[in-house]
């Protein structure tokens, strides 16, 4: 991936986007145990025969490997099947340098808890948890699809469909708010648009929710960014405490880029991009699209305020949607044709349809007479 939106997630801590990278944790240590124990000769057999990597026809658990779906910032999906069921599902198995004593294996795992916790049909399904060379996996269905970010790839979405997409999100942001969860990492390449809608008709699956908050339980990510930097509000940058309205900010970022084409901010280096989400003006929708329909120009525009409390309710932002995506479905008017002039009319003139009458010859009388009329009166 290329461009502003590949900005790799950040677990930093606020006021040192300038600094070098941090040096990743080192993996777990492995259990102590006696030399020359049977535990011991077991688990190092094992290791001998494990890679360090899953691989096609590679085990991981019950869960046999058939290739690789994809790579993100924190772990690797690959597909799978049950060795017993023949289940195909994805498996989304760690990275080894995101594991340290604050992102802990338990808090990987959390994804699966907080994807059971929010009910909707725009949420993926996680159903099976486990460990591969001491990393933690999830299990969750397989998708047939893409992803926002690919589809934006390959060029413009029309904008009609673009609102869709923007107004489920709005759903599964509300069903997860309601259940107390944020988020907090609301982005293109964390959105999955189905190949075929569901049962329901929903197209959308938001994925990734493994930096969540949830309401009344420790953030294990307290006081760090913990996001993608083209899509961090600014109380995430100061290591404030992250709230509904961290979401519509994030949101708003990828409307930006779905309906207009780019972010509000981007810049090559990490402290530019982090003092335009605090202090930056967001240009205007309408230098993007000049015939946007006004309430939805000011609220992408309100949604980006620098202060939570600023930013209109997610009701809001979902009535705003809603009659957008009206107003660009609606065909616009289409001006009256020219009136056609039949072939060898004398003059010009088109025929005259009285009622009850209705012959060529009486338009040739009227065409005369207009004209003898209009030659008396210029001499």
């Amino acid at each position: 991936m290329s461009g502003p939106r590949a900005q790799t997630v950040a677990l930093t801590r606020p006021g040192r986007s300038d600094a070098p990278p941090p040096v990743p944790a080192p993996a777990p240590a492995a259990p102590v145990l006696a030399r020359g124990s049977d535990t011991s000769i077991t688990l190092a057999r094992a290791r001998r025969r494990r890679p360090a990597e899953l691989v096609p026809g590679g085990r991981a658990g019950a869960w046999r490997v058939e290739h690789e779906l994809g790579v993100g910032g924190m772990a690797t999906v690959y597909a799978v099947v049950h060795g017993v069921f023949g289940k195909r599902a994805a498996l989304k198995l760690a990275h080894r340098t995101i594991l340290s004593d604050q992102f802990t294996p338990a808090t990987f795992l959390r994804e699966a808890r907080i994807a059971n916790l929010v009910e909707h049909p725009c949420m993926p399904d996680v159903f099976a948890t486990g460990r591969y060379d001491l990393r933690p996996y999830l299990v969750m269905e397989r998708l047939a699809g893409q992803t926002l970010g690919a589809r934006l790839d390959a060029g413009p979405m029309p904008r009609d469909e673009g609102i869709a997409v923007l107004r489920e999100l709005c759903e599964v942001l509300a069903a997860a708010h309601a259940a107390g969860v944020i988020h907090r990492d609301l982005k293109l390449d964390n959105v999955f648009l189905l190949a075929r809608p569901g049962v329901d008709g929903h197209r959308v699956k938001l994925l990734d929710w493994g930096l969540s908050t949830i309401a009344g339980e420790p953030d294990p990510l307290s006081g760090m960014i913990a996001g993608t930097l083209t899509y961090v509000a600014p109380e995430q940058i100061r290591g404030e405490p992250v709230t509904p309205a961290t979401d519509l900010y994030a949101l708003a970022v990828l409307a930006y880029q779905v309906l207009l084409g780019q972010p509000p901010f981007a810049a090559v280096v990490d402290k530019t991009l982090l003092q335009l989400h605090l202090t930056g003006t967001p240009p205007s929708p309408r230098a993007a699209w000049p015939d946007i329909p006004p309430d939805l120009a000011s609220l992408l525009v309100g949604l980006l305020a620098k202060r939570a409390a600023d930013r209109p309710q997610l009701e809001e932002v979902a009535q705003v949607l809603t009659s957008a995506h009206a107003a660009v479905r609606a065909p616009a008017p289409r001006p009256h044709p020219p009136a056609r002039l039949p072939t060898g009319e004398p003059l010009g003139r088109p025929w005259v349809a009285l009622p009850g009458v209705h012959h060529p010859l009486l338009g040739v009388a009227l065409a005369a007479a207009v004209t003898a009329a209009s030659l008396a009166a210029w001499w």
